[in-house]
């Protein structure tokens, strides 16, 4: 029997992918619920002292999706680096909160995410459904390669 060596699950498999709608976008409830997620994960970073895991995932999640649609997937640019500020954001008040054991985004910071997002909604109403379930899939295998100790040196751990 073969091993498999990625001991993380992947959301979505090749055929996940393969059966996508090429043209549509994501639909309604998919879209919705996804920006809810990552909306509260906001709304928690910017008003919480002590923000939960899951509310840093789900931003930093749609951060690292526009990270694949630029840099791996070249479906959009980031000319004005709204996508490097929010991964820097990010890492930076996440190291804080580990050291001082409280949330300190100020609003320059908080600003930088709510444009990340803000960018990440307006690509979730337009890209198809497949190159948003290729992104998804993507971006989880270079998580997996980082997790797994091979980074690049853009690489930001959060």
């Amino acid at each position: 029997m073969k091993r498999n060596k990625n001991k993380y699950a992947m959301t979505y498999t090749h055929f996940h992918e393969m059966f996508a709608d090429p043209v549509e976008p994501l639909s309604q409830d998919k879209r919705t619920s996804y920006l809810i997620k990552i909306y509260e994960g906001l709304d928690a970073l910017d008003n919480m002292m002590h923000p939960e895991d899951h509310h840093w995932q789900h931003v930093a999640d749609a951060v690292n999706m526009l990270t694949t649609l630029v840099t791996e997937m070249e479906v959009m640019e980031d000319p004005t680096g709204v996508i490097r500020d929010a991964n820097k954001t990010l890492h930076d008040a996440w190291k804080r909160e580990q050291s001082l054991g409280y949330n300190t985004l100020d609003a320059l910071e908080v600003e930088s995410l709510r444009t990340a997002v803000a960018e990440y909604a307006a690509v979730i109403e337009t890209l198809p459904e497949r190159a948003m379930v290729r992104c998804h899939r993507l971006t989880e295998k270079r998580m997996h390669r980082v997790l797994n100790g091979q980074r690049t040196k853009e690489d930001i751990i959060i």
